[in-house]
């Protein structure tokens, strides 16, 4: 495959990542396991860290860059980008007229990604097993949680960002629904339509953190937990079709 086929496939995924996570119940996560670029993408999340920023700082800009995969995050932000305006259009559309059939691509989705993973976990384990229960329950959960009233202060704003990205990088967890669960996703969404920088900025700044931190943390968990966390994973997109 050329190198530009690559980028282009890349931009595609990307955008079905982004369009899949502007829709509540459904988890961009998913989409990468499905597409297989999930480990790849931790990967480079976790390697942004102070290693990196020392790099930078001995004006090593291109060895820090391949470190993080910088072309690899950047393509596939593009795509994620183009993916959550193409949404605007079309996934936000077929969620109002035509829900069901959204829910069963959704579900769809899913399955293909449940059949893809079933070489990484073993349920015949007793911990695998625990960890795929609890993956189920988790999501189960969350589904049962109530809508809770708006709040836009700073702090909630920050902690919201902190959640709804970490929830964005599980596969079966939906960013987007833990915005509406919290209550800030109608706030967030006008705070875009009226371009309002300073809730933008907090929610991100939340976002920026909670995404290199969780990414670590779930980069570790792959090494050194790899059956047991793709064992959770896999109850986690179990769970999901029942919010979807």
């Amino acid at each position: 495959m050329s190198a530009r086929a690559r980028v282009s496939l890349l931009l595609a995924k990307g955008a079905l990542i982004g369009m899949s996570d502007s829709v509540p119940g459904v988890s961009g996560g998913t989409v990468a396991v499905l597409l297989g670029i999930y480990d790849r993408l931790i990967a480079a999340l976790a390697a942004i860290n102070l290693k990196t920023l020392r790099l930078l700082l001995r004006g090593e800009p291109v060895r820090a860059w391949s470190r993080i995969d910088g072309g690899f995050l950047l393509t596939l932000a593009i795509g994620m980008l183009g993916g959550l305006l193409i949404s605007a259009n079309t996934v936000l559309f077929a969620l109002e007229h035509a829900p069901i059939a959204l829910g069963g691509f959704f579900m769809g989705l899913v399955g293909a990604a449940l059949l893809l993973l079933r070489s990484e976990y073993r349920l015949s384990d007793p911990r695998s097993l625990f960890c795929f229960v609890l993956g189920v329950a988790g999501v189960v959960g969350v589904g049962l949680l109530q809508p809770g009233g708006a709040n836009d202060s700073a702090l909630f704003l920050f902690a919201a960002g902190v959640i709804a990205i970490s929830a964005m990088l599980l596969p079966g967890l939906s960013g987007a629904f833990l915005l509406i669960v919290l209550g800030v996703y109608e706030p967030m969404l006008k705070a875009v339509v009226d371009v309002n920088i300073p809730v933008l900025a907090t929610f991100g700044a939340g976002c920026a953190v909670g995404l290199l931190a969780f990414a670590r943390l779930l980069s570790w968990l792959l090494s050194a937990y790899r059956r047991l966390t793709y064992s959770l994973i896999g109850g986690l997109l179990l769970g999901s079709l029942s919010v979807i």
